[in-house]
């Protein structure tokens, strides 16, 4: 019973192709009309019902011969040999990018050079594939890496975590901390990070670092963060709290730019961790404060000593102190 009950699968035949059938590429069983680029059932597998729907369907091909036939049959095949060679190659040219990005990435998070990509990391890739996997090294050959491509990577992926950044405080509560600081050519820039939940669990980031162009007073820091936070839609109640130096144009209790945050948006308003601390110290007891002054001293003396002096001045200080 279990034997009759068995479906038939009927196999294709080289005679079939007088009907302009050949077996299809994903499946040898279901017969591929080669005027229509349709694939049929398993069941219209035999020869009277192929003779039939070539009839019904293509009356005008009934008297083609078998050369008509074998020539669609060259052509659809190196259509389909053209289909999959761009196939592959679209693949492998998706996966070069990726790798692109991906390499770049550890590039940036390392601190090299973007030289290192084309003069140590695909030479090293190129040399594992030979040796391990004995195969060509033509895929990681390809790999775009050069100095300019991994400076463009890496614009482009910082661009993009930055607009996920904006994207997550758009619709959730974080805390900011700022800092007003001069570069070596006295350039005043204002530094912001961001303190929010991620997946329940604390992340931090940076949100800008932008020039002061005009002056360093609190309205100008308050006015260059209210536009970033304007200019990407982050509302300004988002803000539970914000801690900051203890600088006048910061903490200042009538003028400083933590008041004119909180007139605007209640907030809790902190005192930088680091800055307490440095508070505190200026009032250690005698003892304490003789070991911090030596330690102060000894870090000072390696920007006009160099180490063997140093180590001297050290050794010195910490023999008297014993």
């Amino acid at each position: 019973m279990s034997s009759a009950s068995k479906k038939k699968i009927w196999q294709y035949s080289e005679e079939y192709l007088k009907f302009g059938f050949i077996p299809a590429v994903h499946d040898a069983r279901l017969p591929f009309c080669l005027l229509c680029q349709q694939c049929l059932s398993n069941e219209l597998m035999k020869p009277g019902r192929l003779e039939a729907r070539l009839k019904a369907k293509h009356k005008d091909q009934i008297s083609s011969n078998l050369n008509y036939f074998q020539i669609l049959k060259k052509n659809f095949e190196k259509r389909a040999t053209l289909k999959s060679l761009f196939t592959s190659l679209n693949v492998n040219i998706n996966c070069t990018l990726e790798a692109s990005y991906q390499i770049s990435l550890l590039i940036a998070k390392s601190g090299k050079k973007h030289t290192t990509g084309e003069q140590l990391i695909k030479p090293s890739i190129s040399t594992f594939v030979k040796t391990v996997f004995g195969k060509d090294d033509r895929d990681s050959k390809i790999i775009p890496l050069c100095n300019n491509t991994v400076s463009r990577r890496i614009d482009e992926l910082s661009e993009d975590v930055g607009l996920q950044l904006i994207e997550k405080l758009k619709t959730r509560l974080f805390s900011v901390q700022m800092d007003e600081s001069t570069l070596r050519d006295s350039e005043a820039v204002l530094l912001t990070y961001v303190r929010y939940i991620d997946n329940n669990d604390f992340a931090e980031e940076m949100l800008f670092c932008k020039s002061l162009k005009s002056s360093i007073t609190a309205k100008d820091i308050y006015s260059t963060l209210k536009s970033y936070l304007d200019t990407n839609k982050i509302p300004m109640k988002n803000i539970t709290s914000c801690a900051a130096d203890g600088a006048p144009n910061m903490m200042g209790k009538k003028n400083g730019c933590l008041k004119l945050m909180k007139d605007e948006n209640l907030m809790l308003l902190v005192h930088c961790v680091i800055h307490r601390e440095n508070l505190v110290a200026k009032n250690l007891p005698p003892i304490l404060y003789k070991i911090m002054n030596l330690v102060v001293k000894c870090v000072n003396s390696i920007k006009v000593q160099d180490k063997s002096a140093f180590l001297n001045y050290f050794v010195k200080k910490t023999m008297k102190s014993i």
